[in-house]
């Protein structure tokens, strides 16, 4: 093993090579900072449209190549008016708090050389409005009532209430170059998802890279760009980001330590201790940080077999039908007390997980006191699948319907978990799930699946219980339920409701802490705990876990200075050196 890593060692130079290949010619006016290796675990981009993207390998790259509406400032983590990378540099507000006039940047350019101005902000909006794309975005569809452009540098939205979270709303708003859009999609909204240059785009701009080329299955390439405005060192140093496809954990960290790789942005837990002990002996470059992301699972509660909105045209609910077996709450909460968080932690998160009773961090400021995980209760699991009407009466260890709610008479406890392959962490988690709830009387297949399948399925809403990972905003936004919970979210092939909850005090506690005069925090917060409670006992999702996350980075890229509130804040101004 040592020898083949030696022989390895050789290669990085031979790696950089073959991976810019197809690149043009970089002018000698360009960056040469060496080229930041990043690895995509996972599948390829399924788009660099913002406008209806919904996956995060997308989302990378499109952060990558075009500029935020309003921005995060990196330190305060904090919206802020003229943050690093976005278009807006300061906002004012309407007596009745209902409008927005946003004033906006005038040196930001497209990578043809077109400037970015209102235009393209309001092409992004028409599009989402429409109703007619896939995107997920159904948030900006409810809120805004109407924009105006002003002028080239000037833009007004118009919300459909004043409310504590109208910038956070803007969050997802990503201006698009609307002379290109216009001429490659024209009104076509629907039609929007078919088109090729989704994946070949011919101009991006406004952020530290543009788009050179995507090869499915190996890689995604950046070069950098001569015209960002907001470069830390005047100019944008490394000529290049790949976003080079890695088949699993092992290989990723497999080519990280032979030098393949510039930087990693999350340890796998089985290789953290190493990293960490390398770190300190000077061998890379470390950083610990609280997750920005939550392990879930989420439980379909409608009827898999004929998904259907949450609402009609007129707001109206729709009859969804029941999940057989997930569509009782006392089935879900029965998976909760069912799962051993301590031999779960221990076997698949070599003890860093750190478990979660919501949908919210234990940082965050909504996070209500009083607010606890479930505990392992295998005896209190099954007493809620007696009550439930799931029964072992022919002894062969797997309960079934006798007398239950919504499954037939006789039917098994019986459904398929679904999670990413090649996480190993996931399929580990999983695995000691299906033989923990087994033990109860379940019958849980677990089926490892490629992520933009499963990313597929969970729209969809054609499955029985999706696990992933969902990344809670940055700022803390708790408001984000919303776009999660609430029946105006379940939107089949677009909206992130996709296990079609509905909870009517839920939806009323939304709303009136959105909107709350004055926009007391402490008033607010109580809301927020009694929703969260909801959800804890309610249990759509299975809040599985949270954690540090370690990051780790080569001795040979300098100025690599990761923030709670950005890893890649200043991406621009890395500069990777010859190994």
């Amino acid at each position: 093993m040592r020898r083949a890593r030696r022989f390895i060692m050789f290669c990085p130079l031979l790696v950089l090579a073959l991976l810019f290949m197809s690149l043009p010619a970089l002018s000698q006016d360009m960056a040469s900072g060496g080229a930041i290796i990043e690895p995509n675990f996972g599948d390829d981009p399924t788009t660099f449209n913002p406008i209806i993207s919904n996956d995060g390998t997308s989302n990378t790259v499109i952060a990558r190549i075009y500029p935020d509406f309003v921005g995060v400032d990196s330190e305060t983590v904090q919206y802020m008016p003229g943050a690093k990378g976005a278009l807006v540099s300061d906002w004012d507000i309407s007596e009745d708090g209902m409008t927005y006039t946003f004033h906006l940047r005038d040196d930001m350019v497209w990578s043809d050389g077109v400037p970015i101005t209102a235009v393209d902000v309001a092409w992004f909006l028409d599009a989402v409005l429409s109703g007619e794309t896939s995107s997920p975005r159904q948030e900006l569809i409810d809120r805004i009532e109407s924009y105006e452009i002003i002028d080239d540098h000037t833009l007004s939205i118009t919300f459909d209430e004043a409310n504590c979270t109208l910038i956070s709303t803007l969050a997802p708003v990503t201006p698009v170059p609307a002379h290109i859009f216009e001429e490659v999609y024209g009104d076509d909204y629907a039609g929007m998802d078919e088109n090729e240059y989704n994946l070949n785009p011919t101009v991006t701009g406004g952020e530290a890279f543009s788009f050179a080329n995507f090869r499915p299955g190996e890689q995604t390439t950046l070069l950098a760009n001569p015209d960002f405005a907001d470069a830390e060192m005047g100019a944008v140093i490394p000529e290049g980001w790949v976003y080079k496809v890695v088949t699993d954990q092992v290989v990723q960290m497999e080519q990280f330590f032979a030098g393949e790789l510039t930087w990693v942005a999350s340890v796998p837990q089985g290789y953290r201790d190493e990293v960490k002990e390398r770190g300190a002996a000077g061998e890379f470059q470390t950083y610990e940080t609280p997750a920005g992301t939550i392990r879930f699972l989420s439980l379909n509660t409608a009827d898999p077999t004929n998904p259907q909105d949450g609402l009609d045209e007129d707001g109206n609910p729709i009859d969804q039908g029941h999940h057989p077996i997930l569509g009782d709450a006392r089935v879900r909460q029965a998976l909760n007390y069912g799962m051993n968080f301590d031999e779960v932690n221990e076997g698949a998160f070599f003890g860093t997980g750190i478990p979660v009773a919501s949908h919210v961090r234990p940082t965050d400021w909504s996070f209500p006191a009083g607010l606890e995980p479930y505990p392992f209760d295998a005896d209190k699991a099954m007493q809620l699948l007696d009550e439930a009407g799931f029964t072992d009466s022919d002894g062969d260890g797997v309960r079934e319907c006798n007398g239950c709610m919504y499954a037939e008479e006789g039917a098994p406890l019986a459904f398929t978990a679904k999670t990413n392959a090649g996480n190993t962490s996931q399929e580990a988690l999983y695995t000691i799930l299906q033989d923990q709830w087994n033990e109860l009387g379940f019958d849980v297949a677990v089926e490892f699946v490629e992520f933009g399948t499963l990313v597929s399925e969970f729209t969809a809403q054609t499955y029985d219980a999706i696990g992933v990972f969902w990344g809670l905003a940055t700022p803390a936004d708790p408001n984000g339920i919303a776009s999660i919970f609430l029946p105006e979210a379940d939107v089949v092939g677009a909206g992130y409701n996709t296990q079609s909850f509905n909870n009517p005090r839920l939806n009323e506690l939304i709303a009136e802490a959105r909107t709350i005069p004055g926009c007391d925090v402490e008033v607010r917060k109580e809301m927020y705990g009694e929703a969260y409670q909801i959800l804890r006992d309610e249990s759509p999702w299975i809040w599985i876990s949270t954690g540090d996350v370690l990051l780790t980075a080569q001795t040979n890229v300098e100025n690599w200075a990761p923030r709670a509130g950005g890893s890649r804040w200043n991406i621009d101004a890395w500069m990777v050196s010859e190994m």
